[in-house]
């Protein structure tokens, strides 16, 4: 029976913040979460910092969920 490999987590981490990034700044650029109905949607920031903000939000949350998913992938190799 060959041995499972282990995940290594950096690749996955970096990966799922890269991943995470793009579809931030894809949300921010195409303007999926624009509020243009309230008085408050004339106070907005600018396409790069929307798209640096949400980016770095969506890399933060998307490389949590990639190391979540190493650790998962880790803990499962283990028991075999």
């Amino acid at each position: 029976m060959k041995p499972v490999r282990r995940p290594r987590f950096l690749p996955f981490i970096l990966t799922g913040a890269v991943i995470g990034f793009v579809v931030g700044a894809a949300i921010a650029d195409f303007g999926w979460l624009e509020d243009t109905s309230s008085a408050l949607a004339q106070n907005q920031y600018s396409p790069t910092a929307a798209i640096g903000y949400l980016g770095l939000l969506g890399a933060g949350l998307f490389a949590l969920l990639a190391a979540v998913v190493a650790l998962l992938v880790e803990r499962s190799s283990r028991r075999s």
